[in-house]
């Protein structure tokens, strides 16, 4: 079973764990019923490490996140099936979802990147760095819940987290699981 470069992290914050495509990952960290609620209220911060990451010189047919001229990262939940000649960098990147209403604020304390809708609308992206690290940030909306994704890597994950979480400590920022995540996805 695979775990992502917070299991650590997430094991001393007492997370109770579940299988999720061959991953094991937070399924909640308090109530999931609270989390859903502060994520729809107010911020919530998850660990998606577990979804596929390929990055790919060419369009991709399915939607992806253009990095660059003829540069792009395709991610997706299992099974993905990229296209041919695409690189698997799932095991570089962690991958956070930072989620709800007051997820903009938190991201404004620790990235000079403007995240407005008019800079970033919904599935776009820019590299900048987040937390004084390289990082991707992808705006991907849950529904009507204002979301981003942000890539680092992997060795800069827990601190990454860390800063996350206390900038958005003023904003009542809560861990959530995929417990959450998917009651959110429905």
């Amino acid at each position: 079973m695979k775990r992502s470069a917070l299991f650590h992290l997430h094991k001393s914050q007492n997370a109770v764990f579940a299988e999720h495509q061959g991953w094991l990952v937070p399924s909640y960290f308090s109530v999931p019923e609270k989390e859903l609620l502060a994520v729809q209220t107010n911020v919530g911060l998850a660990d998606v490490s577990y979804l596929s990451k390929f990055d790919l010189q060419s369009e991709p047919q399915r939607s992806g996140w253009r990095l660059g001229s003829n540069h792009y990262l395709m991610m997706g939940e299992q099974p993905v099936h990229p296209p041919s000649g695409a690189i698997d960098v799932s095991s570089v990147y962690t991958c956070l979802c930072l989620a709800g209403p007051r997820s903009r604020d938190v991201l404004n304390k620790l990235t000079s990147l403007n995240v407005s809708d008019v800079a970033l609308p919904n599935r776009s992206c820019g590299q900048t760095s987040v937390a004084h690290t390289y990082a991707l940030i992808m705006r991907d909306d849950i529904g009507s819940i204002l979301a981003f994704r942000i890539l680092v890597s992997r060795e800069f994950g827990e601190s990454v987290w860390e800063s996350i979480i206390h900038a958005g400590h003023e904003f009542h920022l809560c861990s959530f699981g995929i417990n959450t995540l998917m009651a959110l996805l429905n």
